[in-house]
């Protein structure tokens, strides 16, 4: 099941990935008093990546980023900007997964592929 999808923007992919509210606010629990929360995901390739979750403090809009762990994901992964991530929950809701497409245009139509 799809957690939330992003299209990278150059912040996304030079420095961290901004991170939808929603998402972190249904499905991470911060410990009161925290910051961040490191979770696990793994790729298509079954490689496992370690993330945290970082929210300002004192701030009514958190504004949820991932910070260590995603630009080693990045370079990994070759990531550039206009490409897709989308984190997943597995069965049973334990295990997050995360996988990457590009936009391939063809014949003037746009075709997400996985990579």
């Amino acid at each position: 099941m799809e957690l939330c999808s992003k299209i990278l923007t150059p912040t996304d992919v030079r420095v961290r990935l901004s991170f939808p509210t929603a998402t972190m606010r249904e499905h991470f629990r911060l410990e009161e008093g925290t910051q961040s929360v490191d979770f696990q995901v793994w790729d298509n390739d079954r490689r496992v990546w370690t993330f945290r979750l970082y929210t300002r403090k004192n701030d009514g809009h958190p504004k949820p980023v991932l910070t260590k762990g995603w630009i080693d994901f990045v370079k990994w992964k070759d990531l550039r900007v206009g490409d897709k991530v989308i984190f997943l929950v597995h069965e049973g809701g334990d295990q997050l997964g995360i996988r990457v497409q590009r936009n391939i245009r063809l014949l003037g139509q746009d075709n997400w592929a996985d990579f």
